[in-house]
């Protein structure tokens, strides 16, 4: 195809002569319909919103689905094209990636596409950080990029930077505190539109301490409380009996010299990149996930997180020993954690929040700036799930819900409460779903 040929076929003005020309001056080699065919990632130059599409071959002919609407394209070279309304897509082929112009009568502008490849095996890593981030972002190098199915073991630091020496021990304080995370994890093939499945395959300690805070948060007390209560000075340490699978404070009081805990490790913080220009904080929640201080985000949980930028941006730390609902004083049980992953990847998921599924339970986690917002959401979002994955209308939803369903209140300290709603599994033994 000559340069002048393209330019009139194309109806590209000056703006595109440069790209034209470089892609049209030499004979391309032919290529097959067969050669696109497979997973892609489309994406349009002012449009925040990448495109799956999947191409298939049926002779010479190209089909697939962009934007919603179907497509059937040709193969001329290199060069793949295919109308779309009054759309002309036109785009060369390079390996695994097209590259090329979409114009109409009026206007043009570049559009570019990557083919997914998932590797034939699944894939197992260690990681050993060694940058933490106190943000929640889609700009920070990926510390590992990782496809569906891989699994990751690596650790996280606890809320205040320290890591599995002693306390005050030279050198283990590994970063500044503030909830410093492990990650990013970039998960090749997630695209905005996608749910993040985050596995918990093991959420274990890896030293015999923590810290707590030791006061009551104001915002969980009356005013009158907070100021005539009485506080005395007492340590916020605790020893990790593993073995007994309790947790003691290091130094009691009187009160306090046989009161144990059980261990419940889990993890505070489990969020991806909400997308844009925003960087949340690492002690903020959102429908991103993020400082969620759920207690059930333990060993053997599925997490389910809504993907809002391409390659989705895993993070996670904050790892504490027990806690109870709230995190009331402030600071749970903060230690250190071993942590083994998997991820996957459910096309066009749609999620709105988070949600968690253990072997008893299905969970919606609500956050936001009060605790009626929160629980607002996380009621909504168990209904939606329902309705949507049990074929249940609202009015058999409702009552399901309304003699089933738990509330937590994960979180309570500011900026972020937190609400979980919470379903046994038993209740859905009887349900019956609609074809």
């Amino acid at each position: 195809m000559s340069t002048v040929y393209a330019i009139r076929a194309w109806g590209i003005r000056s703006g595109a002569l440069l790209a034209l020309g470089s892609a049209c001056s030499h004979q391309l080699p032919a290529q097959s319909a067969a050669s696109v065919v497979g997973e892609w990632v489309f994406e349009m130059v002012g449009d925040a919103q990448p495109q799956r599409v999947n191409l298939t071959a049926a002779g010479d002919t190209i089909r697939g689905r962009v934007y919603g609407q179907a497509l059937a394209g040709t193969m001329n070279g290199r060069v793949f094209r295919f109308s779309v309304g009054s759309y002309q897509w036109r785009g060369t082929l390079s390996g695994d990636s097209l590259s090329g112009w979409i114009v109409t009568d009026t206007d043009s502008s570049q559009w570019t596409a990557q083919r997914y490849r998932k590797p034939a095996t699944a894939r197992r890593y260690t990681l050993t950080p060694t940058t933490y981030h106190r943000g929640v972002s889609n700009t920070a190098a990926p510390a590992l990029r990782l496809h569906a199915g891989d699994t990751v073991h690596t650790t996280t630091v606890d809320a205040g930077g320290w890591g599995t020496g002693a306390f005050g021990e030279k050198g283990n304080k590994r970063t500044d505190g503030g909830n410093p995370l492990t990650g990013p994890f970039y998960v090749e093939g997630a695209v905005p539109g996608d749910v993040l499945v985050v596995r918990l395959l093991r959420v274990r300690l890896n030293r015999p301490w923590a810290f707590s805070g030791t006061s009551l948060v104001d915002n969980a007390i009356t005013p009158s409380y907070a100021t005539e209560r009485k506080q005395t000075p007492t340590d916020n340490k605790w020893t990790l009996d593993t073995a007994a699978g309790v947790a003691r404070l290091t130094s009691p009081t009187a009160g306090l010299s046989a009161f144990t805990v059980p261990l419940t490790p889990f993890l505070g913080v489990v969020a991806v990149a909400p997308g844009g220009s925003w960087t949340p904080s690492s002690r903020d929640a959102g429908s991103y996930g993020g400082n969620l201080e759920y207690s059930q985000l333990r060993e053997g949980t599925t997490l389910y997180l809504p993907v809002s930028t391409m390659g989705a941006y895993l993070y996670l730390g904050d790892g504490h020993a027990a806690q109870g609902d709230g995190e009331l004083t402030g600071d749970a049980m903060e230690t250190s954690l071993d942590v083994t992953f998997t991820v996957d990847v459910k096309r066009w998921g749609f999620a709105s929040i988070p949600r968690a599924e253990t072997a008893d339970h299905l969970m919606s986690i609500g956050t936001g700036g009060s605790l009626d917002e929160a629980m607002r959401q996380a009621t909504t979002d168990l209904a939606r799930w329902l309705e949507a994955d049990y074929t249940l209308t609202a009015n058999e939803v409702a009552i399901l819900m309304g003699f089933a369903v738990r509330f937590d209140i994960p979180d309570v300290v500011p900026p972020s409460f937190g609400v979980s709603a919470r379903l046994p599994k038993v209740a859905l033994q009887s349900i019956k779903r609609r074809r």
